[in-house]
């Protein structure tokens, strides 16, 4: 009889079934945690403190920090696709509190600055009139 029967059907059946299931665990176990991607999103975080982004950026350093959070939650949860994605996403909204924190400085660095060429323009205006 070259056929199989029924029960060598089922038998090869569980054991494929078997075969896939471990296949499928050790690829989930195989993704290894963001470590890399967490630390750079600590590191962005502190950047962004350090720029005092608490005062001119404080909605995204916020964010930076609740992203972050999410990804070392995920992370205990073991779902590490998510967990990359929120320390990436976390790495981007400091990035961002940075820059703004930077353009905010800038800009009040060049108010202050035209505000003493405005002055020192009125002082050169006031002794080039008093003299004959």
């Amino acid at each position: 009889m070259n056929a199989l029967s029924p029960k060598h059907n089922r038998i090869r059946r569980h054991h494929a079934l078997g075969y896939a299931s471990i296949v499928a665990l050790i690829a989930c176990a195989s993704t290894p945690p963001p470590t890399t991607s967490i630390t750079a999103a600590r590191a962005a975080i502190v950047g962004a403190e350090k720029a005092d982004a608490g005062r001119y950026a404080a909605p995204e350093l916020a964010e930076a920090r609740a992203k972050l959070a999410g990804a070392e939650a995920a992370v205990t949860q073991t779902k590490m696709p998510e967990a990359q994605r929120l320390a990436e996403q976390s790495a981007v909204e400091a990035e961002l509190a940075n820059a703004k924190a930077g353009e905010a400085k800038a800009t009040a660095v060049n108010v202050e600055m035209k505000q003493g060429n405005a002055a020192l323009g009125e002082e050169l205006h006031r002794e080039s009139g008093s003299q004959p």
